[in-house]
């Protein structure tokens, strides 16, 4: 029975679940706000900036699920980024702590639309890798000023993929939006 259970949740899955590459759509459970809405920015610089995209990438499509945080038709904004969430940003917020810049990115964050997806508006955080100085994620939530940081083991090296993905999902922001 479990078993048939756990197909039956990869295959719902399989259909909810989208990456923003160039277009998606989206279906909505009444009453709940689906998610979450995240943006993805890899600040990293070396040739293995590749590679951590590959992870995350690959995970998004996985069955995994974070403990049910990325279960209801979550959207990972990784190639079609917002345009006002630019790298200079991001760096300015998480490697600079500008202040002022954080209440600009979180009123991007929060004033966001969707063209593509007319009933999509605001998202609900930012995750940010960053390899400058030690291997590290970091998190924005929509709305508020604390920035969550984890520490990546790399020696040097791309982190392991296991810690980059329990990363991940110990950083991804609540849901913000109302459904």
């Amino acid at each position: 029975m479990f078993f048939l259970s756990h197909i039956r949740h990869a295959r719902f899955r399989e259909l909810m679940f989208f990456v923003i590459a160039g277009g998606a759509y989206s279906f909505a459970f009444a009453g709940a706000s689906n998610g979450p809405f995240v943006v993805w920015v890899n600040l990293d610089k070396s040739a293995n900036r590749s590679r951590v995209n590959e992870i995350i990438s690959d995970f998004a499509n996985s069955s995994k699920d974070c403990d049910g945080a990325w279960l209801r038709s979550p959207m990972l904004y990784m190639k079609k980024r917002p345009p006002l969430i630019t790298d200079e940003l991001i760096e300015s917020v998480f490697l600079k702590k500008d202040t002022v810049r954080k209440k600009y990115l979180n009123a991007a964050l929060k004033n966001y639309k969707n063209l593509d997806l007319s009933h999509l508006e605001g998202l609900d955080g930012v995750i940010v890798y960053t390899n400058s100085g030690a291997a590290r994620m970091m998190s924005l939530t929509t709305g508020k000023t604390k920035i969550e940081t984890l520490t990546l083991s790399s020696h040097g090296h791309t982190p392991e993929k296991e810690d980059i993905e329990g990363a991940f999902c110990a950083l991804l922001p609540a849901i913000t939006r109302a459904p």
